[in-house]
C-alpha cells in the first residue's frame, strides 16, 4: 500500500463499499434502535436515509462541517439527558455511541472515516452482551462481525468479486475462534464483571416490577423472554403446584398495589430469617436465573433455606446480596406446605387490612355483607371464591378498559379480566371483610422440556395470586384465577388462552410442529448457558486441576496467554495449512503453475516476483519459436485470474492449449 502523503479525493469510498457499510451498520444498530429515546431513533433514521440518497448516485454529496455537526451532537446529548438524566448509565452510553456513529456516517468520504465507523461498529457489537450472552446473541454478533469485516475487505480489494470477499471475511472470523476458545479457558473468571456501567432500575429485566395494576401482567404474557430455567434434582411437581414466588405487594394506593417500604431488607444481623420446620417432601431445584433488577432469586414456594449469595426476608423471598447483572446458577430446596405460622405483627396486620378511604362502593358493600354474616375467616374466603364461580367471569388477555372504580366495574359489569384483575379484586374484598390479605406476583407453571429434563419459565408465565392470613395456619395461598380458568394453573398459560382470539400465535398449544422446534432450540440454548455462561471460576479451577495445573499463579497465566497469542498464528498455519490453502483452491493459479513447470523443463524458470505478462515476455524472448503461443497463454492466464468476464469456454480452451504446449529446450 502506498503510504506517501497525498491529497485525498473528495469522495474516495466506492458506492459498493458504502452500500455494504450501510447494511453492516444497520444490523449493528438494529438491536438498540427501539430501546433508545424516540427522538434519537428518528434522527438516526434520517441520517440513514440521507446516506441512501447519496448512494442513489448522480448527485454531489454534501458533507456537514463542525458548524453543523456540533449542534447535532448537542441535540443528541440533550435528548439522551432528558431521557436518562445522566450519560454514565448503560442505556445512555449506548445511545451516545449510536449518535456518534450516525454523525460520522454523514461525513464518510475518506479511508479514515470508514475505518472509524467500522471500528465503532465493532464496539457497538460488544454492547449486545451487556444484558445477556444467549446463543442467539452470539450467532448474531458473529454474523454482523463478518459483515463489518467484509466492508474492510471490499475497500482494500476493489476489483475482487463479492463471493471471494465473503469467503475471506468468514475465514478471518472463523480463524479467530480457536484463539478465542483458548483465551476463554485461560483468562481467569471473575466473580463480578470486569467493568460495568450503572443500569437503569426503572424496569426489571424479567418484566416483573415492584407494583401491579390492571394490565401490568397481561402485557408480559406477550413476551417469550426467558426469566429462568430450572432443573429438578428430585421428582418435579405437577404444573399446578409450580408457583415461583416474586414480589409481595402489601400497599394499595388507589387501584395500584405496591411492595412495602424496605421489602429488600433482611434481618438486622444480615443473616437469613430463622429456619422453620416444614412438612412434606422437598423439591431440590437447580435454577439458572437470567438478570433481573429486582435482586430476586426465584424458587418454588416455599424455600427452606436461601442459596449461597442470598438471604430470606420475612416475606419468604430470596433476595440476592449482589446485583444480578449476569446469569446465575444456584440450588435451593422448597417445600409445598406452608411454614409454621409466625405471629402477625401489629404493623403487618395494619398493612394487610389497609384500604383507600374511597372508591368501589359496591365491592365494599358486598364484602361488608360477608363480614356481618360470617365470623370464620375461612368461610369468608370461600364466599369470595364462590362469588367468582357462581357468576359468568371470563379469563381473557384483552379485558375491556375501565376508567373509574375498576374493581366495581370488573366485579359487577364487564367480568372479564386477567390474573391481576382477579387477584387485586379478591384481596380488596378480603381486606374489606376483615381478613388480612396481600397480593403475590411471580410466575406459575413453565414449559417442561423433555429433551433437557428442565423447565423453562418465561415472562409469558407471569402470574398474580393472593395470600390470606389464618391464625392457625399462617399465610395461605389462594388463587382466584384457578376458579375461573383452572386450565391456567393445571396446564399453563398456553392452554388457558387457547380459545382467546387475541392470544399471541406463539402461545398456541395446538401447533405441535412449532412447539417441538421451540423445545429443541430451548434445549440447545440451555446447553449453551450450562457450558459457556455457567463456566465460572470454580469450574475453571476444576478444569485446570484436571490438566494437572493446580492453582496457577496469575503471573503464570499471563505468560501462558502471551505465549498462546504469539504462537497461535504459526501453529494454525502449520496444522491447517493456511499458507497453501489459497493455492489449492484457486484453479487459475494451479493452471498457471502447470504452464510455468513446462517452461521450467525447457530451461526458462520463473522469478517469484515476476507477473504472468512479464514472465511471458521473457520466456518468449528466450524461446522465439514458441513466442506467440507463450504470449497467448500468459495473457489468458492473467485474464482468468483478474477478469470476471473470462468465460468457461475460454477456460476450457486455455487448459487445452497448455496441455498441448510442448516447448523445446533453448539452444
Amino acid at each position: 500500500m502506498n503510504i506517501a502523503p497525498t491529497i485525498a479525493p473528495a469522495f474516495s469510498c466506492s458506492r459498493r463499499v458504502m452500500a455494504w457499510a450501510w447494511v453492516a451498520l444497520v444490523f449493528s444498530l438494529a438491536p438498540h434502535l427501539l430501546s433508545m429515546p424516540p427522538g434519537l431513533s428518528v434522527g438516526c433514521l434520517m441520517a440513514g436515509c440521507y446516506w441512501l440518497w447519496r448512494l442513489s448516485g448522480g448527485r454531489t454529496p454534501w458533507f456537514p462541517g463542525l458548524i453543523v455537526q456540533l449542534p447535532l451532537l448537542g441535540i443528541a446529548l440533550s435528548i439522551i439527558l432528558a431521557e436518562h438524566e445522566t450519560l454514565f448509565e448503560q442505556e445512555a452510553s449506548i445511545a451516545f455511541l449510536v449518535s456518534l456513529i450516525f454523525l460520522k456516517m454523514l461525513e464518510l468520504r475518506r479511508d479514515r472515516d470508514l475505518y472509524v465507523i467500522i471500528l465503532l461498529g465493532y464496539f457497538l457489537l460488544g454492547t449486545l452482551f451487556f444484558d445477556g450472552q444467549s446463543l442467539f446473541q452470539t450467532f448474531y454478533a458473529m454474523a454482523v462481525a463478518v459483515l463489518l469485516t467484509l466492508v474492510l475487505i471490499l475497500h482494500q480489494r476493489p476489483g475482487a468479486s463479492l463471493n471471494v470477499c465473503w469467503r475471506q471475511a468468514g475465514t478471518l472470523v472463523l480463524q479467530a475462534l480457536p484463539l478465542t476458545v483458548i483465551l476463554f479457558l485461560l483468562i481467569p473468571r471473575l466473580n463480578g464483571a470486569l467493568w460495568r456501567l450503572p443500569q437503569s432500575t426503572s424496569l426489571a429485566v424479567t418484566g416483573l416490577s415492584e407494583s401491579m395494576q390492571p394490565g401490568s401482567i397481561s402485557g408480559l404474557v406477550r413476551s417469550n423472554k426467558v426469566a429462568f430455567r430450572v432443573e429438578f434434582l428430585t421428582s418435579p411437581p405437577e404444573t399446578a403446584r409450580m408457583y415461583w414466588r416474586g414480589p409481595v405487594l402489601w400497599r394499595l394506593e388507589g387501584e395500584t398495589w405496591h411492595v412495602r417500604s424496605g421489602f429488600r431488607d433482611v434481618t438486622g444481623s444480615g443473616t437469613s430469617w430463622p429456619h422453620r420446620e416444614t412438612k412434606g417432601p422437598g423439591w431440590v431445584q437447580q435454577v439458572t436465573l437470567e438478570p433481573n433488577s429486582l435482586k430476586l432469586m426465584f424458587a418454588l414456594e416455599f424455600p427452606e433455606l436461601p442459596p449461597e449469595g442470598g438471604v430470606l426476608n420475612r416475606d419468604r423471598q430470596i433476595l440476592s446480596l449482589k446485583e444480578i447483572h449476569s446469569p446465575r446458577r444456584y440450588t435451593v430446596v422448597s417445600h409445598p406446605d406452608p411454614f409454621n405460622p409466625e405471629p402477625l405483627t401489629d404493623r403487618e396486620a395494619q398493612w394487610a387490612l389497609a384500604l383507600p378511604d374511597t372508591g368501589n362502593p359496591r365491592a365494599r358493600e358486598l364484602a361488608a355483607t360477608w363480614k356481618n354474616q360470617m365470623a370464620d375467616p375461612a368461610a369468608i374466603i370461600q364466599a369470595g371464591l364462590d362469588f367468582f364461580a357462581d357468576h359468568p367471569f371470563v379469563y381473557t388477555l384483552s379485558p375491556p378498559q375501565l376508567l373509574h372504580d375498576r374493581i366495581d366495574g370488573f366485579l359487577f359489569e364487564t367480568r372479564k379480566g386477567f390474573c391481576e384483575h382477579y387477584a387485586g379484586a379478591f384481596a380488596f374484598l378480603m381486606r374489606r371483610a376483615g381478613v388480612a390479605a396481600r397480593v403475590i406476583t411471580g410466575f406459575q407453571g413453565g414449559m417442561v422440556n423433555d429433551l433437557g429434563n428442565h423447565v423453562t419459565v418465561r415472562n409469558a408465565d407471569a402470574h398474580a395470586w393472593v395470600e390470606v392470613w389464618l391464625p392457625e395456619r399462617g399465610w395461605v395461598r389462594i388463587d382466584p384465577t384457578a376458579v375461573v380458568a383452572p386450565a391456567r394453573v393445571a396446564e399453563g398459560i398456553g392452554e388457558a388462552l387457547a380459545l382467546d382470539p387475541d392470544r399471541p400465535p406463539s402461545l398456541n398449544p395446538g401447533n405441535g410442529f412449532l412447539r417441538r422446534w421451540l423445545q429443541i432450540w430451548d434445549w440447545v440454548d440451555y446447553g449453551w448457558n450450562d457450558l459457556i455462561i455457567g463456566f465460572d471460576s470454580q469450574r475453571q479451577i476444576a478444569w485446570w486441576t484436571a490438566l494437572g495445573w493446580v492453582q496457577p499463579e496469575y503471573g503464570d497465566l499471563v505468560i501462558a496467554v502471551i505465549v498462546v497469542a504469539l504462537l497461535f498464528p504459526w501453529i494454525l498455519s502449520v496444522v491447517v495449512g493456511i499458507n497453501f490453502s489459497s493455492v489449492r483452491r484457486d484453479p487459475a493459479l494451479m493452471t498457471y503453475l502447470k504452464f510455468c513447470r513446462k517452461l521450467a523443463k525447457a530451461g526458462v524458470i520463473r522469478d517469484s516476483r515476476e507477473g504472468a505478462l512479464a514472465f511471458g515476455e521473457r520466456a518468449g524472448s528466450q524461446l522465439p519459436h514458441h513466442r506467440r503461443e507463450i504470449l497467448l497463454i500468459a495473457r489468458a492466464c492473467a485474464r482468468w485470474r483478474y477478469e470476471k468476464s473470462f468465460s468457461s469456454r475460454e477456460i476450457r480452451a486455455l487448459k487445452r492449449r497448455i496441455r498441448d504446449f510442448r516447448p523445446r529446450h533453448s539452444q
